[in-house]
């Protein structure tokens, strides 16, 4: 072999690793904006849109569409007649069913508060049912929202203290 030969035998060899090192470095590189990308999902961020099982404190289990999540609240469809309103702070572990893509959450839809599900329920006026945290329920037709609070058959209900709200779809 000559050396002209040998050296571009050898500047090949080196033009190949270095490649090979460039790929490596652009797959490390992927592969860390996927964990800092996956971070800045929340939980709900990533069930919404999809079939949810949620644990939720004093409940128990609650199945059906995760079809609306706000920063207070979830929203799930559990069947063609029935929905539940759950307090975020209440589910206490989430399965998700199948793979599908997640739908990604509106501006309008983080900022939705307890007051406007309330005004919402009270406008349908239709009967709902309320788990409170220490276990009890509570049925009625809401009739006013406040700030910080529910009205119910004559009883003033803090959204704190709410569970979860069983109502028609």
């Amino acid at each position: 072999m000559r050396w002209d030969e040998r050296f571009e035998a050898l500047e090949t060899g080196l033009a190949l690793e270095s490649a090979g090192e460039q790929l490596t470095d652009r797959d490390r590189e992927i592969d860390e904006l996927a964990v800092e990308r996956a971070a800045t999902v929340s939980w709900a961020d990533r069930c919404r849109g999809r079939e949810v099982t949620l644990r939720v404190a004093v409940l128990g289990p609650i199945r059906g569409e995760l079809a609306m999540a706000t920063a207070d609240w979830l929203l799930v469809h559990q069947d063609a007649s029935t929905d539940w309103v759950v307090a975020v702070g209440q589910v206490l572990a989430v399965t998700v069913a199948g793979g599908g893509p997640a739908a990604a959450r509106r501006e309008v839809e983080r900022r939705t508060t307890w007051r406007q599900a309330w005004t919402e329920l009270i406008r349908d006026r239709d009967s709902v049912m309320v788990m409170l945290v220490d276990g009890s329920t509570l049925r009625g037709v809401p009739s006013r929202a406040g700030s910080d609070y529910v009205e119910i058959a004559d009883e003033l209900v803090p959204y704190a203290a709410v569970v979860a709200v069983r109502c028609p779809r």
